[in-house]
């Protein structure tokens, strides 16, 4: 009798210890869950000549609500697709965004989270900007011109003024809204060709993104979504003409051959 009291205890601790443990691991479970979204998908290749969208084309697809493409349809508006057509090619599996279905209304306010405005960012250069989709993240560099007085050697002379030129992050990261002509659709005559793209940002930095346009020229840098890496200006730094002076230190000028190679 004296050894199985013990026993018992020690049962009833461990279903206690047991209890605990899964009370524990259950909100953890359901806020998993709450990381994933449904939204819809392909469930066969869809074509704009296959004509109206049938209900049994479309399959719902659990995705984290973080890696879900920006214009995707929720699974709770599949009957706004059924009966529509398609203006694009989708691949089995595939999402179907709003831009690749006819009629669908796209409102790019619905983009928006609480507290942010949408802005449209030209930078100077529009190469990256042609590989650019909704959704993407992206840094935002300015480069500026600056006069600076430099005394001459003599006193005596006039101090000469100069030019430079500095470049240093304005937002390291930013969410790309949109491209184009602003419904989605990406064509070989608008998508970037112009160096224009609709950013989110909040309103002070929407108020400083279109100063920096009147007086900086801009480039954009492509992120890896959801990047958690250098998200302070002052990781990166400024590059001046400084950055350069030492480059050429310590290195040996290189002579050209007479002869071409091989002969």
């Amino acid at each position: 009798m004296k050894n199985t009291i013990p026993l018992v205890i020690a049962v009833v601790l461990g279903l206690v210890a047991v209890f605990a443990v899964s009370r524990m691991i259950r909100p953890k479970d359901a806020d998993r869950e709450d990381r994933y979204v449904f939204v819809v998908a392909a469930a066969k290749e869809i074509t704009p000549k296959d004509g109206q969208i049938k209900e049994s084309w479309l399959m719902k697809r659990r995705v984290e609500s973080g890696s879900a493409p920006l214009k995707a349809i929720p699974w709770t508006q599949v009957n706004r697709i059924v009966g529509q057509t398609s203006v694009r090619t989708v691949a089995r599996g595939d999402y179907l965004l709003a831009s690749d279905v006819a009629g669908l209304e796209i409102r790019l306010s619905a983009a928006l989270a609480e507290g942010e405005w949408a802005v449209p960012v030209t930078f100077s250069d529009p190469s990256l900007v042609r590989f650019l989709q909704p959704g993407d993240e992206i840094a935002i560099l300015g480069t500026s011109v600056m006069q600076q007085t430099v005394q001459q050697k003599d006193m005596s002379e006039k101090p000469e003024t100069v030019e430079v030129r500095a470049t240093s992050v304005i937002f390291p990261r930013v969410r790309v809204l949109d491209i184009g002509k602003g419904d989605g659709i990406r064509r070989d005559d608008d998508s970037g060709g112009s160096g224009t793209i609709v950013v989110a940002l909040t309103p002070q930095q929407s108020a400083t993104i279109v100063a920096a346009q009147r007086t900086m020229e801009l480039y954009p840098a492509l992120r890896r979504t959801g990047d958690t890496q250098v998200l302070k200006r002052r990781d990166v730094g400024i590059v001046t003409d400084r950055t350069f002076d030492g480059l050429r230190e310590n290195l040996e000028p290189v002579v050209l051959p007479d002869a071409a190679a091989g002969k």
